[in-house]
């Protein structure tokens, strides 16, 4: 690829995002409600075996993060991971996968509004659930609509104040444990790791029913990939936060969680409000549940924030170029930015109060599980496109930024989310997500064929 090419951004978007925006944005992608909120449950599915559920899932995200980055600095100017599965797969497959992934972000956006509300009823516990979410998502409608770079950099400080926290809550907890400390549930320990019945205290089926929300946690994490079209130096970049999800994982997921842990006996850990509320309120520090608080829901804000750029980017993307009023209506930028579709992805995201009036309290479990279950399929189609991008690519036409043991870790990385879907539909808290996520496929498929044959 020659500088040419890599200058090219046929997408017609601002080139505005700097190095330290993707870096961060990077960052933001995976530290949100699957970490702050979601962990909890993963912890009383699973017991202290949930970090090793980290790790795994971790190591083929990173896998697949690795096949994406080789294929998004081969072609600069596509706008998202879709561009490359219509190139590859073909045209219908590329429609259906972006409508799928579109859905998925807005769905993205949902669950984080509902954690909003979990969230503001540590201070507020009359505020209705739905108010605090459908606010956060009009301001940052309004946010999005001005500019790429303003929306960087709000990111840029939403994710500064989410890693010094975790940074700080690790630290605080172990300087508790190397001082022998004590709270209001016992002594902060190593021994709750194995207490309550050890690693594996729920058993093979609570190992595996742990993925699930696990999954959820590191969803977001191929964001850096959207922002290829208006990133200033996109390869270099791009490369760079690629490399560094391993370091992400084992700082901001394993020893945070650890860290938990040896504060709350695993089988304390609330699943209705953060565990990170939970430790640092049974430390005793006046008002640290409340700054914990605080800093929780920035990260909620922040992850809506970016799931609604993605969403409003991905449906542009799919519209981009298409016949008829709505590829026309959703496929055009206003002033370098997809407005319409950035406001219709709004709109549906804010009828996440509908599925909380419906299903009450299990409502963030549910979004978070059909989230979780429309990406896994998504991320299959990538990964096949990045087999097919291989076998259609010279050796001598290849990035410098190859995938590692191709294509042995493609299709190890591919049978994995196979599998994961497969536990989903066995597994009944999640069954139900998981075939609402495979008839939506279905339906998307179907609306396909049938409009070609129109």
């Amino acid at each position: 690829m020659n500088e040419k090419d890599e200058e090219n951004n046929n997408s017609g978007y601002e080139r505005t995002l700097t190095n330290a925006h993707i870096q961060l944005i990077a960052l933001g992608g995976t530290i949100g409600t699957g970490l702050f909120l979601g962990v909890g449950n993963s912890i009383r599915r699973a017991g202290p075996s949930v970090l090793l559920i980290y790790v795994i899932v971790g190591i083929f995200l990173f896998l697949l993060m690795r096949a994406l980055g080789e294929l998004i600095v081969s072609d600069l100017s596509k706008h998202t991971y879709i561009d490359f599965i219509k190139k590859y797969l073909g045209k219908d497959i590329g429609l259906i996968s972006g409508y799928l992934y579109w859905i998925s972000w807005v769905t993205l956006g949902m669950a984080e509004m509902t954690a909003l509300g979990i969230y503001f009823q540590y201070w507020f516990p009359r505020l209705p659930t739905w108010l605090p979410g459908l606010i956060t998502v009009a301001v940052l409608l309004i946010i999005n609509l001005l500019s790429a770079r303003f929306f960087g950099n709000l990111e840029f400080s939403f994710a500064i104040i989410k890693i010094v926290t975790i940074i700080a809550f690790v630290i605080l907890v172990f300087y508790l444990l190397l001082t022998g400390s004590k709270t209001s549930l016992g002594p902060v320990t190593f021994a709750n790791l194995n207490s309550h019945g050890g690693l594996f205290a729920k058993g093979r089926i609570g190992f595996f029913s742990g993925f699930q929300m696990v999954i959820f946690s590191f969803v977001g994490v191929e964001l850096v990939g959207l922002t290829a079209a208006e990133a200033q130096n996109p390869a270099k970049t791009i490369k760079k936060a690629i490399n560094e999800v391993p370091m992400r994982i084992i700082l901001f997921y394993v020893l945070a969680i650890v860290a938990i842990l040896v504060v709350i006996p695993w089988n304390k850990v609330a699943t209705n409000s953060s565990p990170f509320v939970q430790t640092l309120a049974a430390t005793g520090i006046q008002n640290a549940g409340s700054l914990i608080n605080f800093v929780v829901i920035s990260a909620a804000v922040s992850a809506t924030n970016s799931f609604l750029y993605s969403a409003g980017r991905l449906l542009f993307s799919v519209t981009y170029q298409g016949k008829g009023k709505w590829n026309h209506t959703f496929g055009q930028l206003h002033r370098k930015l997809p407005q319409n579709a950035l406001i219709l992805s709004a709109v549906l995201m804010e009828l996440a109060p509908l599925v909380i009036i419906l299903i009450g309290n299990n409502a963030f479990n549910f979004i978070s599980s059909t989230s979780t279950s429309m990406f896994l399929i998504i991320w299959c189609l990538m990964l096949l496109t990045h087999i097919a991008y291989r076998k259609q690519t010279k050796e001598q036409e290849l990035t410098d930024f190859k995938m590692p043991w191709f294509p042995y870790l493609d299709f190890a990385t591919l049978a994995f989310f196979i599998i994961m879907i497969i536990l989903l539909l066995f597994l009944p808290e999640n069954r139900i997500a998981m075939i609402a996520a495979l008839l939506i496929f279905i339906i998307l498929f179907s609306l396909v064929k049938i409009r070609h044959q129109e």
